[in-house]
């Protein structure tokens, strides 16, 4: 186990890949003092700027081996 603010929890959090994507792109829009940057107020959320529908990313992030997988090994063949 490790802890979050001194309470015990487990290493994993379960929650889906878009509360993780929202949750990635609130914490970018946080402002306080010390921090390089941040997103703001005025960008629209994360999968909108990447003009990437949520049913659409999904696929692609539970699909990636599949689609992608013998692309990626091959290259690493390339690259050994």
């Amino acid at each position: 186990m490790s802890s979050f603010l001194g309470v015990p929890v487990p290493v994993v959090f379960l929650f889906s890949l878009m509360d993780y994507l929202s949750l990635v792109d609130y914490t970018g829009r946080c402002i306080r003092p010390g921090k390089r940057g941040h997103i703001p107020d005025t960008q629209p959320p994360i999968l909108n700027r990447l003009g990437i529908t949520a049913s659409d990313w999904l696929t692609q992030a539970t699909e990636f081996e599949a689609r992608y997988g013998e692309i990626i090994r091959d290259h690493r063949r390339k690259a050994a």
